[in-house]
């Protein structure tokens, strides 16, 4: 390798490692969107066996709670997007969640294999800039 290439070599390394501290970022996010749907769709499991008139606790937020009593149980009001939301029975928003949630799955698998992906490359690369390196220095006389 001459110069013009191991500076064009070092380049695409930095280039794979920050898609690949983006890609951790993605991942990350999806992460937390795949424990949001999958807490959701859990209280709302947790739901079906209650009854108007029953005593819950709901969350509210960085570990807290609060006690409510549970009012109508025919519909729960989702969100379906572009800050729209409807009341729907539990079975058809936990019907949705389910979709929802295999969608997301998909995309941290996605997401996963490209990170993988960039991780080989990344290593291949390095190990080469490694060897040329060595093989730099081993030519040096001393």
């Amino acid at each position: 390798m001459d110069e013009q290439e191991i500076m064009a070599a070092s380049q695409e390394l930095e280039a794979l490692r920050n898609q690949m501290e983006n890609m951790a970022k993605q991942e990350e996010l999806i992460q937390v969107t795949l424990e949001e749907f999958t807490r959701a769709r859990d209280a709302l499991e947790d739901l079906k066996g209650k009854k108007e008139g029953d005593e819950i606790l709901v969350p509210i937020g960085a570990n807290c709670w609060v006690h409510a009593v549970l009012g109508n149980m025919d519909k729960a009001i989702a969100s379906i997007g572009s800050n729209l939301a409807v009341g729907q029975s539990i079975d058809e928003i936990v019907i949705r969640l389910d979709s929802q949630l295999e969608e997301i799955e998909a995309a941290r698998t996605e997401v996963s294999a490209k990170l993988s992906s960039l991780d080989a490359k990344a290593s291949e690369l390095t190990q080469t800039l490694q060897k040329v390196y060595a093989d730099m220095q081993a030519a040096k006389p001393q």
